[in-house]
């Protein structure tokens, strides 16, 4: 009787630790799958950036944003124009290189999207890229101090053509659509506001091109102002505006 006793209060024991380990194994494997996916959400890599430099410069321009995006995990790809001069190619000219280049980049990193940094006309050249071509892979384009709307100053001289002949106001590089597929952000810079900057353009500007301007178009999302003249816009104080975009954070 007493071995019955026993093995019946072995098997109801079992059947309660059996039950118990199962009842606290489901939230502990929620929970855990949870963390897993936190883990991989932090862990996941920005998406590569390419950067595309100004009217009358180089790749050179962006050494300072090298700098920092190497600090912060972000793969980059600066701009030479090859199939066109470089420095004083027309928008359009250059906006057909850069399906090649962003083709290439997609490639080399691995990624389906990437995100653009434009810079002065650059701005422009990606513009005209998204418009003429409808991609889906580009997540956003930020503008640094980008003459959307034109520049007066761009009217007084023909230096560096035909490049300078996209910057005027009315010219056909600045009315170019919005890519639904692409979010775009503007910075611009409001230099000596208290004097409204160079006397020659109505309102704020940077010495160069229009607060107005840069940020011309609706659709457009504004990171925010400096008080940096035109060639000072590639900053830290730049980078930091931009840098939620890049990380994948907004």
């Amino acid at each position: 009787m007493e071995s019955i006793v026993d093995q019946t209060i072995t098997v109801i024991v079992i059947l309660i630790l059996a039950t118990f380990s199962l009842f606290v194994s489901v939230p502990t494997y929620g929970q855990n799958q949870s963390e897993g996916q936190q883990l991989q959400q932090t862990e996941e890599k920005p998406l590569p950036v390419l950067l595309v430099h100004g009217y009358a410069e180089d790749a050179a321009v962006w050494k300072k944003w090298e700098d920092m995006l190497r600090k912060d995990g972000i793969q980059f790809f600066t701009v030479t124009f090859k199939d066109s001069d470089d420095k004083c190619g027309s928008a359009k000219q250059h906006a057909t290189e850069l399906e090649k280049m962003v083709q290439n980049v997609e490639e080399e990193s691995g990624s389906q999207k990437i995100n653009i940094v434009g810079y002065s006309k650059g701005g422009l050249d990606a513009r005209i890229f998204l418009d003429i071509t409808d991609t889906k892979d580009i997540a956003s384009l930020i503008m640094i101090g980008t003459p959307n709307a034109g520049s007066i100053v761009a009217e007084t001289n023909n230096v560096c053509s035909p490049a300078v002949f996209d910057m005027r106001p009315g010219a056909n590089a600045t009315k170019a659509v919005i890519n639904p597929n692409t979010k775009y952000y503007t910075i611009a810079g409001d230099w000596m506001p208290l004097t409204h900057g160079n006397p020659m353009i109505p309102g704020n500007d940077d010495g160069l091109v229009s607060v107005d301007s840069v940020e011309s178009q609706q659709y457009f999302q504004r990171l925010g102002r400096s008080e940096h003249g035109h060639a000072e816009l590639l900053s830290e104080e730049e980078y930091q505006m931009s840098k939620d975009i890049l990380l994948g954070r907004k």
